[in-house]
């Protein structure tokens, strides 16, 4: 049995986008659905060869770990993990955008966002329960 190869890995041996390795197997009828779709090795190479024909092969650029800047480290202060839940954060106040200024400025006076407090919130009030009606005990003839 012949070899398989995904089509996202045959894009990327190619330097090619996974849009741009379907619309080659679609060209060539081959039925690939998706990237994640296998094709054998005679129509990948089928695949390669009208790459190679139409110029689309790019050189592969592969992302290697040396490349990639490492973070610097910190290591000053350790995160202090609290299991207390923050407070909301007050929204501020709405701000107007301000006018251009004008050629005599007047004062502005400042808004002080109004202070939050929680309402005290009254219990609510239990709807009187009534009793049960006792039942009277059926006398019995001794």
């Amino acid at each position: 049995m012949a070899g398989k190869i995904r089509v996202y890995e045959l894009g990327r041996e190619l330097g090619l986008t996974n849009k741009e390795t379907l619309d080659l197997c679609d060209a060539l009828g081959i039925g690939a659905k998706s990237h994640s779709s296998s094709i054998v090795e005679p129509q990948a190479d089928r695949v390669r060869r009208k790459a190679e024909r139409e110029g689309l092969i790019r050189e592969v650029v592969e992302e290697t770990p040396e490349e990639v800047a490492p973070e610097p480290v910190v290591a000053d202060k350790p995160k202090a993990v609290s299991t207390k839940k923050a407070p909301p954060a007050a929204k501020p106040a709405a701000v107007s955008p301000e006018p251009a200024p004008a050629s005599d400025p007047e004062p502005v006076a400042e808004v002080t966002p109004p202070e939050t407090s929680t309402p005290e919130v009254a219990p609510a009030a239990q709807a009187p329960v009534d009793p049960a009606p006792a039942v009277a005990a059926d006398p019995t003839p001794a």
